[in-house]
């Protein structure tokens, strides 16, 4: 089952929870620093691949998936189909470079040469979920 937007953290903060999803390991660091330095977020974990990132998913239900879309293992679709099977109510943020538009299994789209928008984008998504 999904919990609801945003978790407590030890600082007795309510912020949602991300789980990155993706298998460059500069952009995983890139993507949780800014996440990280807005404070508005918690990284709940990141995933190397596809698959590992849909166990971890299941396993954290975050409230943002930020997913890559050429991955190892599952790619962006697998993985995604997955996630939404188990955890229907997060959202997911497909970020990748071999996109060029929306796809069906996504909340919304970002090009990885915006890098700079995914953290809005974030914050945008997840207001509108807590606003229902």
């Amino acid at each position: 089952m999904y919990s609801r937007l945003g978790k407590t953290d030890n600082r007795g903060m309510n912020r949602p929870v991300v789980l990155i999803i993706e298998d460059d390991p500069s952009m995983q660091e890139i993507m949780a620093a800014m996440f990280e330095d807005h404070g508005g977020f918690r990284i709940g974990g990141v995933g190397q691949n596809g698959f590992e990132g849909a166990m971890l998913a299941c396993d954290l239900e975050p409230d943002l998936v930020v997913l890559d879309y050429c991955m190892p293992r599952w790619d962006g679709d697998r993985t995604a189909i997955f996630i939404r099977e188990q955890c229907p109510g997060l959202k997911i943020i497909a970020f990748s470079a071999a996109l060029q538009t929306c796809p069906e299994w996504a909340d919304d789209f970002l090009d990885k040469t915006r890098i700079e928008d995914l953290v809005p984008l974030a914050e945008h998504l997840c207001a509108a979920a807590l606003s229902r």
